[in-house]
């Protein structure tokens, strides 16, 4: 039989009309990567910072538009085209599973996929739904608004997995969770830890006592803002551009300073040392003025300078001051010592270094035993 006998009319029709509509989805999917996000923007339907879920969004739906219009267009032009005959292919043998309704067809992984892009769909849809709707709200903040996105697509997954699983395969879920009480009761002993992982991020999601851009102090001194909070861990962003993946068990056990619910400004202070006999009115007043210089220093909060002890060879001060930017503590600090280092040398205030003073004295004994 010659080769090109294996290729009826039907056949071409049909291998022409998948290339078509590839076609189409290429043109599609570059015209969506190169000017979706100006089309967008030209009506101010664009959400900032979420263009990368838009771009999702816009390709799933395209994806869904291309296997409906593939049906269709093989269902009206070719007659012998069965969309129920291609469905119902089994790709594993019903009689391996006995008398079940475990089923594995063309039909159930392509149900699995289209409820799959669905539930994409769905966390794409409602995440720009709620920045979009409330980017102007002062009631709700960043973090407010991470915490219903994430609750809601671990919600829509879990209903997503559900009807793929029973609706798709024909698996019982109700049967098979009963089935496996006993074996999930071993596992959670085996996995406790995680599972108190798992359990900490609900309670952090929920009780919104540390959320998504809060700043926040670490046990010894790390100093991090939440970029994340996952169902397990969350990804903490340190001031040197790090990124610390912390179990959420370690936000809810240990002891976390956040910055962010504490107020709206935090005090901080900055240790001065003078040496002895500098006038100290000068020292407080130099202090104090550097201090309110500062763009960042709040100056409807009262900036404090006190001296704080007598050292050892120097007078101790301490500036305090309040800031509404905690993330940028570091440089603003930075600032005010350049700007104290700088007004001491024109006041001719020292800042003292280390001394110890020797004192030499004579053996008596060796001079009385030669008398």
């Amino acid at each position: 039989m010659n080769f090109l006998d294996y290729f009826d009319y039907d056949h071409i029709l049909n291998i022409s009309l998948i290339g078509v509509v590839i076609l189409f989805w290429l043109i599609a999917n570059n015209w969506i990567n190169k000017k979706l996000n100006a089309f967008l923007k030209k009506r101010d339907w664009l959400v900032s910072g979420r263009e990368n879920n838009l771009k999702a969004l816009a390709k799933n739906i395209l994806f869904i538009f291309c296997c409906i219009l593939w049906f269709s267009l093989e269902k009206l032009i070719s007659v012998a085209f069965s969309i129920n005959r291609i469905m119902d292919l089994e790709i594993l043998p019903k009689s391996w599973f006995g008398n079940s309704s475990i089923q594995f067809t063309i039909g159930s992984i392509f149900y699995i996929i289209i409820i799959i892009v669905l539930a994409k769909l769905a966390v794409s849809f409602f995440r720009i739904l709620i920045y979009r709707s409330t980017k102007s709200k002062s009631w709700i903040d960043e973090g407010s608004r991470y915490t219903i996105v994430q609750l809601s697509k671990y919600f829509i997954y879990t209903i997503a997995t559900i009807i793929a699983l029973q609706g798709g395969i024909g698996i019982d879920v109700t049967f098979l969770v009963a089935g496996s009480a006993a074996l999930f009761v071993g596992i959670g002993f085996g996995l406790q830890s995680i599972l108190g992982d798992v359990f900490s991020g609900i309670i952090l999601l929920f009780d919104g006592s540390i959320k998504v851009g809060d700043v926040v102090e670490m046990p010894g001194e790390e100093i991090c803002k939440v970029e994340y909070i996952f169902i397990r861990t969350s990804q903490l962003k340190t001031i040197e551009g790090k990124m610390i993946i912390v179990p959420n068990s370690g936000l809810t056990k240990e002891n976390v300073v956040n910055w962010s619910i504490s107020d709206k400004v935090t005090r901080f202070h900055i240790d001065v040392s003078v040496a002895y006999g500098t006038d100290t009115s000068l020292v407080k007043d130099t202090l104090y003025k550097c201090a309110l210089k500062h763009p960042m220093v709040d100056k409807n909060r009262n900036i404090l300078v006190l001296l704080d002890d007598f050292g050892e060879y120097s007078l101790k001060f301490k500036v305090f001051f309040w800031v509404k930017n905690t993330w940028e503590i570091i440089n603003i600090k930075s600032d005010i010592r350049y700007m104290i280092d700088q007004d001491f040398k024109e006041s001719g205030i020292k800042i003292p270094f280390p001394q110890r003073d020797l004192h030499l004295m004579s053996d008596q004994r060796k001079d009385n035993s030669n008398h």
